[in-house]
């Protein structure tokens, strides 16, 4: 633990640091002096800048109920500070050309008169951001994909339709309402399969029962059935054997480094388990599972290889090995799309295809960036989404 909450504390110094210094700079002619005062002043910054985090991580480590609701306030306010660190960089960055310009002076002398005016201009900016951001979390599209598999299907179809959700991360301030909505729109699309690939819980397991989700996620119907594999927050919380057992109970067959054929279709499902099975980082994630996950070489190996290979992998990380082992089409997660400014720049830089469909000679990665939130329940540029691929089968060219 010591290793990640160092990390931790360095991230929230550095955030609090910087943005107590814009802001007295800004404010403080115009708040009160005894506000500004250094012992009252930085421990509001140190407080508002840990409230998220302390909430979060605390209330696990202690064991402790907070209500739900200054969970959620807690993470709008980390997820508005995010954005603001972001937005006062650029704009210091910008500061500095404009400073060099002679023919803006006038402008750099009535910032330096009136700082609050810049201020109140730079909170509006990230006011409007929350906003848009919590109203595009809670506001699910349909993203519409046409991947295609160069194998026909063994019962002469053409297309199947796959549903994929992923990133769900049902915790104590989820929306069951929400969740409801989702499960009556995926209905009505009629698909053929629905993939969840991975972080349905977030990490208790409790707010999982609390909010009826075996009801109401055991209500998806499709045709030839419900299918889920683990992600890295599945190893976060209590243990996967409960998430597991709930999944169950909300008709999914979860797969763990398993390759199911499905004769009907005539296709071969393969669920690898996440990555981070039998990693030590970060701590906290559940030890009751020793050792890493299987190679993906074992698990074709034991897939036809006559069929369509639909492979299930939390983690868009390792798509040189998809493509080696020719896999037809992969489902992914984890991303989120970066979820909010700044951190879609980075997730950017982190992945080969952070969001939506890749392909690459016969093989195709469909990425999604999730119903859910982590942390902030902010979404910007992201949305929440529901992925619906209509695959198409052919015959490879000869």
């Amino acid at each position: 633990m010591s290793y990640f909450l160092v990390i931790v504390l360095a991230v929230q110094t550095v955030l609090g640091g910087y943005l107590g210094w814009r802001f007295r700079w800004a404010f403080g002619v115009v708040l009160p002096p005894w506000l500004m005062a250094w012992y009252v002043f930085w421990p509001l910054v140190a407080l508002t800048v840990m409230s998220f985090p302390l909430a979060y991580f605390l209330s696990r480590l202690l064991n402790v109920e907070l209500p739900p609701g200054l969970l959620f306030a807690t993470a709008v306010v980390y997820g508005a500070l995010a954005i603001g660190f972001a937005t006062v960089l650029i704009v210091d960055a910008l500061g500095l050309i404009v400073r060099r310009l002679p023919f803006l002076q006038s402008a750099c002398g009535y910032v330096r008169q009136y700082p609050h005016h810049l201020g109140f201009l730079i909170l509006g900016i990230v006011a409007v951001q929350v906003v848009w951001g919590l109203y595009r979390a809670h506001t699910p599209r349909e993203t519409h994909l046409s991947p295609v598999v160069y194998k026909p299907l063994k019962n002469g179809e053409k297309k199947l339709r796959i549903v994929h959700l992923s990133d769900l991360h049902v915790g104590r301030y989820s929306s069951a309402t929400l969740m409801q909505e989702m499960v009556s729109r995926v209905n009505r699309l009629q698909p053929d399969m629905i993939v969840f690939t991975g972080d349905i819980i977030d990490n208790a397991i409790q707010p999982y029962f609390d909010q009826e989700m075996p009801r109401i996620l055991g209500e998806l119907k499709s045709r030839y059935g419900v299918y889920a594999i683990l992600g890295n927050h599945e190893y976060f919380g209590e243990s996967p054997k409960l998430n597991i057992d709930a999944y169950t109970r909300s008709n999914m067959r979860v797969l763990r480094d398993e390759v199911l054929h499905l004769e009907e279709p005539g296709i071969t499902l393969i669920g690898r388990d996440d990555m981070i099975r039998g990693s030590r980082f970060p701590p906290g994630a559940s030890p009751d599972v020793v050792g890493g996950r299987a190679p993906l070489a074992a698990l074709t190996a034991r897939a036809d290889p006559a069929t369509p290979w639909i492979l299930l992998d939390h983690q868009p990380r390792e798509i040189d090995e998809a493509v080696a082992q020719k896999i037809d089409i992969q489902f992914s997660g984890h991303t989120h799309g970066g979820q909010f400014f700044p951190i879609d720049i980075i997730v950017k830089y982190l992945y080969k295809n952070p969001w939506k469909l890749l392909t690459q000679e016969h093989y195709s990665l469909i990425v999604s960036c999730g119903f859910g939130t982590w942390g902030p329940p902010l979404r910007y540029p992201s949305y929440a989404e529901i992925v619906v691929a209509d695959v198409s089968f052919q015959p490879a060219d000869p």
